[in-house]
C-alpha cells in the first residue's frame, strides 16, 4: 500500500538547522512525498518538541493548498531561543500527517554581543618574540595555533546555556575538555574585514556544579595564513594574528542569566600545534601536549593573559552561519602501497579529493614522521608535486612514544590521492592511515548511475571535484596555492551543482560574499571573497565578463531550482548596479569597455573565440536572466526585454559576418544558439557551421570554461542527440574520456593535464582537481535522465521531461529530491521498445516531449500528473 502524502525535507531559511538567524520572520520551506495531495498544510513552532498538540510558539493555521514554503508573519521570534517544529498536511479524505520534527537556534543580534575579540599578544608572525632555536620556529613565518581557556564557577548546574562562538581565523571549541560540535575549519571564510559568522552550541548538558572551564583551539586559517599564489604577500592578507569570540549565556533555575565572555580574563599558552597553515601544513609536536589542559582542576604553568583588542581596520559585523559548515564526509582506506625512489611510502587512496589523512602509529619518542600529499605520480612512481607551486602540502608528526597515538591535522587541508610517509626511525610502526575528505556538508539531493561504465566514471569524477571544492566557498581547486572562489568556475558549474547537492543555502551564502565584494560603482569581484586575489589593490579586482556576470547567473538558477523568491528579491538591486554598470560603459551596445581581465574562453585548446563577442553574448543573456528575474522581485520586465532586443540586433550587426560568426569557433556558436541570440534565418547556417566545425575536429570538442557548459546541451538539440552522446563517450583527446582512461577520479582543470606524448602540461597551471569541465553533468540529468525544471513552474513545482534514450548508456536510474519532493526517472531499452518509469512528487506536473523517433500512443508531446507512470515507448 502506497504511503500518504507527508511533508519531507524541512528546511528554515535554507538550513536543515540552522544554528542562528539573520532574519527573525523566517521562511520555511518543505517538500512531498507520498501518494495524493495535500489540500491545506499548517507550521507550527513550539518550545519543546511534545507541546505541538497543546501550546505553540507560531501557528499558521491551515491554509488552503500546499505550496511549499511560508514566512513566519506578525512579531518577530525572540533572540536567543530554540525551537522545534513540524508541518502537517491534510489531504483529501481529512486525514492529517505530520512531518519529523526539526530544531533551531534563532541566536544573536549584532547588537547583543558583549564579547571581546581576543589572542595572543601579537608578536612577529612566526610566533616569537625574537629568532630562536625553538619547537616553533620555522621557514613559513606561520604561527602556532593558540590554546585558550576561561575558568568560572556555577553553584549549580545551569537550566540551560547557549554558547555563541566564532574566530577570524580557525577554531575548535571545548567544554570542561569535552570537543564541542564537529565542524572543521569553523567558522568558514568571509571578507572578514565586512563580517563575520558564528555558531550557536547548546552546552546545558557540558556543564556542571563547581569549575567550569571553556576552551578554545586557535588556528590561522583564511584570516592570516598563507593563501592564494601571491607569493610577495603570502599571507596576513585581513590581519596579522588569529582572534577567537565566545559569548557563553547561562540560565540558571531562578530565571536569571550570567553571561561569560570572551575578554581579559582569558588565558593563553602554546602546544603542541608547532603552525598550521593551509599551504604549508601542519607540525604537530605530541611532545608538547597540554594534557587535560581544557578540563577542571588543570593547574596553569606558564600560561599568559590575553590581549582583548580590535580588529583593525575595525570589528566585522557578526552574522549568523547561513550554510552547513564543514565536516569530515568520507574516509578511505589506501588501496595500494608503493615505495619511491627516496625509500618513501606511497599510499594511494584511490580518489582524488580534499582533506587530510589521520594515522596511527607506534614509534619512540622523538620519531618524526613527514606526510607529503599529491595527485598524481610520476613516470617513476614518486610523488608529482611540482603542479602545487608554492603550496608545501606536508604534514609533520613528532610522537610522544607512550604507545599507539593518533594524529590528525586541526587547520589544514590539502588535496591529493597519494600520500607519502616516512619516519627518522626504523622502529616506527604504521598501525593505521586513513585519508578523511571534508566538504561543507551539503544535503546529497541526487544519485544517477546508468549502463556505461565510463559515465559513470564521469559522474563519480564531476561529484568528488565538487565536494573537493564546495568548502566553506566554491573554490577552483583544493591542492594548489590558490583555492579561490572564482566566480566563472561556479556559474558554468552550479546547474550541475544543484543535482548533486542541496546547494540553497550555500548559495546565499556565497553570492553574500560577492556584494561584500562588490565596488560603490556596482562591479563584482572577480573572485569572493576578494582580499588574497590582488593584495595590493585598494578595492577588490572588478569582474571579468562571465566572472563578475555570476551573480546574474546564479541567481536565475536558485530561482528556477528552489523556486526561492526571498532571495532574488534581496539581491535585485546588486544585480541592477551590475547591470547599469556595464550599459555605462558600454553605450554602443558591444561589450569592449570595462571587462578588465577579460579571461575569454578560458583554457581553450581551440582556436580563441573572439572575447568581444563572447563578453556581448553574455551581456544579452543577463538581460534575458534580468527579465525573467525582475516580476519575481516585484519590478516591471520590459526595460530588461526592450535591452536584450537593442543589444541582439547589435550583435548580429557586429559579429554576424557573411554566413558565418566572427572568429568562426565553435564556442562561438555554442553561445549564439544556446543564448538565443541570432535571428531565425540565420539559425540554420549557424548550427551547419557548427557542425563542420566538429567535423574538421574529428568529432572532437575544441572549448575552454565558458563553451564546455554549452556543448552537450546545444550538439544534442541542434545537432542531434546521438553526436551528443557520441561526445560523452568518447576518449581519445580531447574528451572527458580521455583523462578517465588516464585514471581521473576527479575532473581536470585542462584537457592536457596529462598526455602520452606530452607528459604533465605547465606546472604554472595544473590542477587535476577542478570542476569547472564537470558543467555537463547537467546535460546527464536534464536530458539523459530527463530530469529538468521549467520556468513555468520553478522550484520544480512543474518539470521539463526530455529524455533522450541510447542503447550505449542503457540502462539509466536517477533519483533527484528536488525542493517539491523526490523525482524518479529509470528507462531501459525492451527489444525495439523503452521503458521509461517515472515517478513525480505530489503537486507538481510534467511536461514530456519525446525525442525524435519515439512516441507513445502516437504522440511525442504530452503532459503527466503527479504520481508514478510506466510508459512504453515505441519507435517511429
Amino acid at each position: 500500500m502506497s504511503e500518504p502524502v507527508r511533508p519531507v525535507d524541512l528546511r528554515c531559511a535554507l538550513q536543515a538547522a540552522p544554528r542562528g538567524l539573520n532574519d527573525l520572520r523566517p521562511t520555511f520551506c518543505w517538500a512531498a512525498e507520498g501518494r495524493g495531495e495535500a489540500v491545506s498544510f499548517r507550521v507550527q513552532l513550539a518550545h519543546k518538541p511534545e507541546t505541538f498538540e497543546v501550546e505553540t510558539a507560531w501557528d499558521s493555521g491551515w491554509q488552503n493548498g500546499n505550496p511549499g514554503e511560508v514566512q513566519l508573519d506578525g512579531t518577530p521570534l525572540p533572540r536567543e531561543a530554540r525551537f522545534f517544529w513540524r508541518v502537517s498536511f491534510r489531504d483529501q479524505s481529512g486525514h492529517e500527517n505530520h512531518s519529523d520534527i526539526e530544531q533551531f537556534f534563532t541566536g544573536l543580534d549584532p547588537a547583543d554581543w558583549k564579547a571581546q575579540w581576543i589572542g595572543r599578544y601579537f608578536v612577529l608572525p612566526a610566533g616569537r618574540e625574537v629568532p630562536q632555536d625553538s619547537h616553533y620556529d620555522n621557514r613559513f613565518q606561520a604561527r602556532p595555533a593558540d590554546h585558550l581557556r576561561r575558568v568560572f564557577a556555577l553553584a549549580a548546574p545551569p537550566k540551560r546555556a547557549f554558547a555563541y562562538v566564532s574566530a577570524l581565523g580557525l577554531y575548535e571549541f571545548s567544554v570542561n575538555g569535552r570537543r564541542i560540535g564537529d565542524d572543521v575549519m569553523a567558522p568558514g571564510w568571509t571578507d572578514y574585514h565586512t563580517r563575520v559568522e558564528y555558531l550557536t552550541y547548546d552546552v546545558t548538558e557540558h556543564l556542571q556544579a563547581g569549575e567550569n572551564v571553556l576552551g578554545a583551539l586557535l588556528g590561522e586559517g583564511w584570516y592570516s595564513g598563507r593563501i592564494g599564489h601571491n607569493q610577495r604577500r603570502a599571507g596576513n592578507h585581513y590581519g596579522g594574528r588569529p582572534a577567537f569570540l565566545c559569548q557563553l549565556h547561562i540560565e540558571h533555575a531562578d530565571g536569571h542569566v550570567e553571561r561569560i565572555v570572551s575578554d581579559a580574563q582569558w588565558r593563553t599558552k602554546q602546544g603542541p600545534i608547532c603552525y598550521s597553515d593551509f599551504l604549508a601544513g601542519e607540525m604537530y609536536d605530541a611532545r608538547l601536549e597540554l594534557s587535560g589542559w581544557g578540563a577542571s582542576g588543570f593547574v596553569e604553568e606558564n600560561w599568559q593573559p590575553v590581549e582583548a583588542f580590535v580588529p583593525e581596520p575595525g570589528a566585522p559585523r557578526l552574522d549568523a552561519a547561513r550554510a552547513p559548515m564543514a565536516r569530515e564526509v568520507a574516509r578511505l582506506a589506501p588501496q595500494h602501497e608503493s615505495i619511491g625512489e627516496s625509500g618513501e611510502r606511497i599510499f594511494d587512496f584511490g580518489q582524488n579529493l580534499a582533506g587530510y589523512v589521520s594515522l596511527l602509529v607506534d614509534a619512540p619518542r622523538g620519531t618524526k614522521i613527514h606526510l607529503r600529499h599529491a595527485e598524481r605520480l610520476d613516470g617513476d612512481g614518486n610523488l608529482y608535486t611540482d603542479n602545487l607551486r608554492y603550496a608545501v602540502s606536508e604534514d609533520i608528526y613528532i610522537c610522544k612514544g607512550k604507545g599507539p597515538e593518533r594524529f590528525t591535522p586541526r587547520f589544514t587541508f590539502h588535496g591529493f590521492q597519494y600520500v607519502g610517509y616516512r619516519s627518522n626511525t626504523p622502529e616506527a610502526q604504521l598501525l593505521e592511515i586513513t585519508a578523511v575528505a571534508i566538504q561543507s556538508d551539503l544535503p546529497i539531493s541526487g544519485e544517477i548511475e546508468t549502463g556505461s561504465k565510463l559515465v559513470n566514471k564521469l559522474i563519480s569524477n564531476i561529484f568528488w571535484s565538487q565536494r573537493s571544492n564546495f568548502l566553506s566557498v566554491p573554490t577552483d581547486c583544493p591542492q594548489r596555492d590558490e583555492r579561490y572562489g572564482w566566480s566563472a568556475d561556479a556559474q558554468v558549474f552550479w546547474r550541475t551543482a544543484g543535482y548533486f547537492m542541496d546547494i540553497s543555502a550555500f548559495t546565499e551564502k556565497w553570492l553574500l560574499d560577492m556584494v561584500d565584494g562588490q565596488s560603490e560603482a556596482g562591479v563584482f569581484p572577480d573572485v569572493a571573497p576578494t582580499k588574497p586575489l590582488n593584495p595590493y589593490r585598494l578595492t577588490p579586482q572588478p569582474g571579468a565578463p562571465a566572472w563578475g556576470d555570476a551573480p546574474v547567473i546564479l541567481c536565475r538558477d536558485h530561482w528556477l531550482r528552489y523556486g526561492d523568491a526571498g532571495l532574488i528579491r534581496r539581491m535585485w538591486a546588486p544585480l541592477c548596479a551590475w547591470m547599469d554598470y556595464i550599459a555605462r560603459e558600454n553605450p554602443d551596445g558591444i561589450r569592449t569597455q570595462a571587462v578588465h581581465n577579460n579571461y575569454g574562453d578560458w583554457l581553450s585548446i581551440g582556436p580563441n573565440t573572439d572575447r568581444a563577442l563572447i563578453a556581448t553574448a553574455y551581456w544579452i543573456h543577463l538581460a534575458d536572466l534580468m527579465a525573467l528575474l525582475a516580476p519575481v522581485a516585484g519590478q516591471d520586465p520590459a526595460p530588461w526585454l526592450a535591452l536584450a532586443r537593442r543589444l541582439r540586433r547589435g550583435f548580429v550587426a557586429r559579429f554576424w559576418q557573411g554566413d558565418r560568426l566572427s572568429g568562426d569557433t565553435q564556442t562561438a556558436y555554442l553561445l549564439a544558439l544556446d543564448f538565443s541570440l541570432l535571428p531565425p534565418e540565420h539559425l540554420a547556417r549557424a548550427a551547419a557551421r557548427l557542425d563542420a566545425l566538429f567535423t574538421a575536429a574529428d568529432g572532437h570538442l575544441q572549448t575552454g570554461f565558458l563553451g564546455v557548459r554549452h556543448l552537450a546541451p546545444v550538439v544534442c538539440d541542434w545537432l542531434s542527440p546521438q553526436r551528443a552522446v557520441d561526445l560523452l563517450l568518447k576518449e581519445s583527446y580531447p574528451s572527458w574520456g580521455f583523462s578517465i582512461q588516464q585514471g581521473a577520479t576527479t575532473i581536470w582543470e585542462r584537457w592536457d593535464g596529462w598526455t602520452p606524448d606530452k607528459g604533465f602540461q605547465s606546472t604554472a597551471m595544473n590542477s587535476f582537481n577542478h570542476y569547472a569541465y564537470g558543467a555537463v553533468g547537467e546535460w546527464i540529468w536534464a536530458r539523459l535522465a530527463g530530469i529538468d525544471w521549467s520556468a513555468l513552474g520553478p522550484g520544480y513545482r512543474r518539470l521539463s521531461l526530455r529524455p533522450v534514450f541510447d542503447r550505449r548508456i542503457a540502462p539509466l536510474r536517477a533519483s533527484y529530491r528536488a525542493a517539491s519532493g523526490p523525482i524518479r526517472s529509470a528507462w531501459r531499452f525492451e527489444e525495439e521498445t523503452v521503458i521509461w518509469e517515472i515517478d513525480l512528487p505530489p503537486g507538481t506536473s510534467g511536461d514530456v516531449q519525446l525525442p525524435e523517433g519515439w512516441h507513445w500512443k502516437g504522440r511525442r508531446t504530452f503532459a503527466v500528473n503527479a504520481g508514478p507512470h510506466v510508459l512504453k515507448l515505441d519507435a517511429t
